[in-house]
């Protein structure tokens, strides 16, 4: 790795800026015995257990993808240049290692070499492989990603997530001359039971003009 570099920004994409990084502890990798594949993209987001899961980062095997790439993510609440190399040292491994390694003897013996410590399924760096990554993020310059503060969106969500519609009350009305019944009563039980009945008249006339407009539009994309 470099010395001294500059901490200007190199890179005008997340990915340029983890492909970088992967390229550079290429090396590294192949001291402790390990080949990191040069088919990988890399990506932040969030992973396959969305916003609410734990998970902050995944390695997807080359043979889950329909053109034979690798596919790592880190997850896009992270933002500190320092732990998102760490997270990325710990998907590697994954992607040097066979699908069904895991975070088994294999996976462990591997990130041991490498500098990760901990229970394996969350092993980070040890304070012998950060001064390594803090050096390797001068190198990068700047990391183009800022935090995704999830807590900041409407109502936690991306701002073109459609609210969540409550249940629609449909109006029933009696049609007996001159009686004024009415009640309001969803959808559901109107298909699965029927109409309510009026007191004196009998089975009610169901208004679903209301519903109907309101369910019409798509969903943003």
């Amino acid at each position: 790795m470099k010395n001294g570099a500059s901490k200007s920004n190199q890179h005008d994409s997340r990915e340029s800026w983890l492909r970088a990084a992967a390229k550079e502890l290429t090396e590294y990798f192949k001291i402790c015995g390990l080949v990191i594949p040069e088919n990988i993209r890399f990506a932040i987001a969030f992973p396959s257990t969305g916003r609410r899961g734990a998970r902050i980062g995944e390695c997807w095997h080359s043979s889950t993808s329909e053109d034979g790439n690798y596919e790592i993510i880190i997850r896009a609440d992270i933002a500190d240049p320092v732990e998102v190399l760490g997270v990325l040292v710990h998907e590697l491994i994954h992607a040097v290692l066979p699908i069904d390694a895991g975070h088994g003897k294999i996976y462990k013996d591997a990130a041991i070499k490498v500098g990760l410590e901990g229970k394996m399924r969350h092993a980070m760096p040890s304070q012998l492989l950060r001064p390594r990554l803090v050096a390797l993020a001068e190198t990068l310059g700047a990391l183009p990603h800022a935090r995704l503060n999830i807590d900041r969106g409407r109502d936690n969500k991306p701002a073109d997530q459609p609210k969540k519609q409550k249940a629609r009350l449909l109006k029933a009305e009696c049609s007996g001359e001159g009686c004024g019944y009415t009640v309001r009563i969803t959808a559901k039980w109107v298909d699965d039971i029927g109409a309510p009945l009026c007191p004196k008249h009998g089975a009610m006339t169901i208004d679903r003009g209301e519903a109907d407009k309101g369910e019409a539009g798509g969903e943003g994309v």
